[in-house]
């Protein structure tokens, strides 16, 4: 009988962002290398190395000028790839989302990770499905491209919730 496969899990616990994190949320988003917009820690959860304290992984959700809402910053420092902690952070916050509103929760990353997301049930939208923040940005986006990368697109998502029972 082969033993059952450690949780890569272990030892990583989950908590809200308090002030003190802001510094480290910036410098995790920055080793990434992914939009450093918007890092407000009050929209952040965490997960953190229970053994060192340190923090493993971001993640937000962020509300746009248009009232749209947007899963961001999601990071995992490269010492913890590969355990499944971005998914866990998605789940937690798609959860929290979910209890706090029935809107589309939308984000936008780059083309090659698409399929990424879709497991969470986001799908890839067209401009005419997209609120005017996204709108906006991906023609912003469009025009740079223009003079960068040609092979790799900004890709806007959109996940439905799903209504509660008895709805």
């Amino acid at each position: 009988m082969t033993p059952p496969a450690a949780d890569p899990l272990a030892g990583i616990s989950f908590r809200p962002a308090a002030a003190a994190d802001q510094a480290v949320i910036t410098a995790i988003i920055r080793e990434v290398g992914i939009n450093p917009l918007s890092l407000k820690w009050p929209n952040f959860l965490l997960a953190v190395d229970a053994a060192t304290g340190a923090v493993a992984g971001t993640g937000q959700i962020k509300t746009h000028g248009d009232g749209s809402r947007e899963l961001a910053s999601i990071a995992t420092r490269p010492a913890y790839r590969g355990r499944g902690i971005a998914g866990a952070i998605i789940r937690r916050l798609i959860a929290q989302d979910a209890a706090e509103s029935t809107a589309p929760l939308y984000l936008t990353c780059v083309s090659t990770m698409g399929p990424f997301y879709e497991p969470f049930g986001f799908r890839a939208i067209s401009a005419a499905e997209m609120p005017r923040f996204f709108r906006r940005l991906q023609g912003f986006v469009s025009f740079m491209e223009h003079f960068v990368r040609r092979d790799v697109t900004l890709l806007v998502m959109r996940r439905e919730h799903e209504p509660p029972p008895g709805r």
